[in-house]
């Protein structure tokens, strides 16, 4: 009942306010308007009628009538104009046309001259026609605001949709709304409803918001109509479309002289009617990512001089139109990451030459780069990952002064060029999966400002150049899984390394060495995973690295004695299982944060000492298969170990499990029949549950 009640008051209040509108619309007077003027010198044979004008509900005002009767003339509106014609031969007659006039009704007053442009075919001759001209008063205000708005909250759902808009409250209290005061009076100049979960179609009357500049609308619509076309002030669209939504605005967007940002959501666009794009005369910023479009962009895309950034990602064009390099003036951003069928850029790409931003990530055919891609020399974001068929760079590119360069996943590529280092300011650089590389050029050393570089699951990369020592700002090397079987000595001259990461295959040698020699000089690494290697040697360079916080080096041929002593105070983890590491945990107590610690699978010796209940962050010691003796202490209880955090099984432990331990919550979690014992053959405690 409610709801019911609800709606009838709604309704009955959206009926008032649409009689008030439609009511102060005066009847105008168009006999003041003069006759059309035809100039003198307009070749014989040229007629002009007036005929009835009417104002419909949208201020289109129905315009003139143009006959062009014989000779063999057609008319044409003039760009940028503000009239539609729509060309109509006529029956019966010769070379006879009707052009129906329509005039887009400004706000304000206003005063409009229709020109047409007239050509006779054949000749060459082109005169110009004043049809006339008159004067609009609009009615377009706050209160055909408010009605559109009423409109509008009817025809869409959502969660927290109706509260928000309430009839009976002023409009300065409705969510999303924002309005200005435009010719003393408060007008909607903004449209944000981003948090109701909108779904619906957008009326015919959110075209009367002359005054809106920006509309943000997310969920799902599914219907837009022409009449968004009327908001001449709009700046900003951005719809996000309902998956399947239909293109719905006219070929011809030129009236929209204010936008500036269009951004519409997976909407369906027949690629016949991609061109209308062309025709938005301010336009800055178009995003038409998950765009429905298969095939070659249409030419025309020159027309777009005012174009700043481009985006066409997640749609599936195979090329780009000729003349894109006309857009070299404005372009500085060009998304073209997920374009799935896109094998060219064309030939006049390198005349982009103020693009700054670049992605042609999963552009999986793309095979090549263009001849002239090194005139980019703006270019400072470069994202290529995922082109998998990309099998060579340009020669030139060591002319673009991109910061940041993306290759990973470009499978097929093998060779990088000597211009490589010429990219000298560069800080970012990703190989991450490029399998097909075996080496990097000598001239990378050249690129001192590279902070951080991946070389990940490179797997046919076997060397790294002896210039790789020349890379002093590096503080990130990520390059686990390569066929890397040693490291240049110059690795340990990196001393502004802060990560590094060498982790080798599982199942095979991977880097051999001497550990000391590569690690001892990387004084300032918080971060070392070199697990899965052939590394030998012991550990007392760990005091070196005294800012070390990560140490992951287990299966590698580690031995000596382990010293507690040796290791940072700011470790909180250690993994160095699967090595011939022997001594005792005395120390470890010396690691107050430490979270971590894996020690199983080595030649350890001694009691689980006291000091252990000082390490009130350890959450898993792993400490199995050694040669540990002894029970386990009773501090043991006062740990924060997780869920099988402790592991102790074959070792040479015996005794007594002291009650204490037996009785804590920490033992039930810790799964002992499966972790702590049995105990190596022979051995065990003797109360066992």
């Amino acid at each position: 009942m409610k709801i019911m009640k609800r709606y009838i008051v709604n309704l009955m209040l959206y009926s008032i306010v649409s009689l008030w509108i439609f009511s102060s619309c005066e009847d105008y007077d168009f006999k003041d308007i003069p006759d059309p003027v035809i100039p003198e010198d307009m070749t014989p044979g040229l007629k002009l009628s007036k005929k009835e004008i009417m104002i419909d509900a949208m201020g289109n005002a129905q315009g003139f009538e143009l006959r062009s009767i014989g000779g063999g003339w057609r008319v044409e509106p003039l760009e940028k104009t503000d009239w539609i014609f729509d060309y109509e031969p006529k029956s019966g007659d010769e070379g006879n046309a009707v052009i129906g006039v329509t005039l887009r009704v400004n706000e304000g007053m206003v005063e409009r001259y229709a020109k047409l442009v007239v050509h006779q075919e054949g000749t060459g001759v082109t005169d110009t026609v004043v049809v006339g001209q008159y004067t609009y008063e609009s009615k377009y205000n706050r209160r055909s605001d408010s009605l559109a708005l009423l409109v509008l909250h009817e025809s869409l759902n959502g969660e927290k949709w109706r509260n928000p808009w309430n009839p009976r409250k002023s409009m300065t209290e409705w969510s999303g709304v924002t309005l200005k005061e435009v010719n003393g009076e408060l007008r909607v100049v903004e449209l944000l409803l981003t948090d109701f979960s909108l779904s619906g179609n957008l009326p015919n009357e959110i075209g009367n918001l002359r005054e809106l500049t920006s509309l943000r609308i997310t969920g799902k619509v599914y219907k837009c109509p022409n009449s968004i076309i009327n908001l001449r002030k709009l700046e900003s669209l951005r719809v996000n479309f309902s998956d399947g939504t239909e293109w719905f605005l006219p070929n011809d967007m030129s009236s929209m002289l204010s936008l500036k940002v269009f951004e519409p959501g997976p909407l369906k666009v027949p690629m016949e009617s991609f061109a209308a794009f062309y025709t938005l005369p301010a336009l800055e910023t178009l995003s038409l990512s998950t765009i429905y479009l298969i095939g070659d962009l249409p030419e025309g895309i020159s027309k777009m001089k005012t174009l700043k950034s481009l985006s066409l990602a997640g749609t599936n064009i195979y090329s780009l139109p000729e003349d894109i390099g006309e857009l070299a003036e404005n372009l500085t951003t060009l998304n073209l990451r997920g374009c799935q069928a896109l094998a060219s850029v064309g030939e006049n790409f390198g005349k982009l030459v103020n693009l700054t931003s670049l992605t042609l990530s999963g552009c999986k055919v793309l095979k090549e780069l263009p001849e002239g891609f090194g005139n980019l020399t703006k270019l400072s974001t470069l994202d290529l990952s995922d082109c998998e068929r990309l099998e060579s760079l340009s020669s030139d590119i060591g002319n673009l002064q991109v910061t940041s360069l993306n290759l990973r996943g470009c499978k097929l590529l093998k060779a990088i060029p000597e211009s490589f280092g010429d990219l000298s300011k560069l800080t970012t650089l990703n190989f991450y999966d490029c399998t097909s590389i075996q080496t990097l050029p000598e001239s990378i050393g050249k690129l001192t400002s590279v902070t951080e570089i991946n070389l990940s699951n490179c797997t046919a990369l076997i060397s790294l150049p002896e210039s790789i020592g020349q890379m002093t700002s590096l503080k990130k090397m990520t390059m686990p899984n390569t066929g890397l079987t040693a490291l240049p000595a110059v690795v340990s001259t990196l001393s502004n390394l802060e990560e590094l990461d060498i982790t080798g295959k599982e199942g095979s040698d991977g880097i051999r060495g001497v550990a000391a020699d590569i690690f001892f000089g990387l004084t300032k690494l918080k971060k070392l995973s070199a697990g899965y290697n052939s590394f030998s040697g012991g550990l007392s360079w760990l005091k070196n690295l005294s800012q070390l916080q990560s140490l992951r080096m287990e299966k590698n041929q580690l031995s000596g004695k382990i010293s507690f002593n040796d290791f940072g105070i700011g470790l909180t983890e250690i993994y160095l299982s699967n090595n011939q590491l022997e001594g005792t945990l005395e120390g470890i107590s010396s690691l107050s944060g430490l979270r971590n610690l894996y020690l199983n699978n080595n030649l350890l010796s001694g009691t689980l000492p006291a000091e252990l209940g000082n390490c009130t962050k350890l959450s898993y010691l792993y400490l199995n298969d050694n040669n540990i003796t002894g029970t386990i202490p009773v501090e043991v209880a006062t740990m924060n170990l997780g869920y099988s955090g402790l592991q102790l099984k074959n070792n040479r432990m015996s005794g007594d499990i002291p009650a204490e331990v037996l009785s804590s919550a920490v033992w039930k979690k810790l799964y002992p029949e499966s972790y702590i014992y049995p105990q190596q053959e022979g051995y065990g405690f003797t109360n066992v549950p």
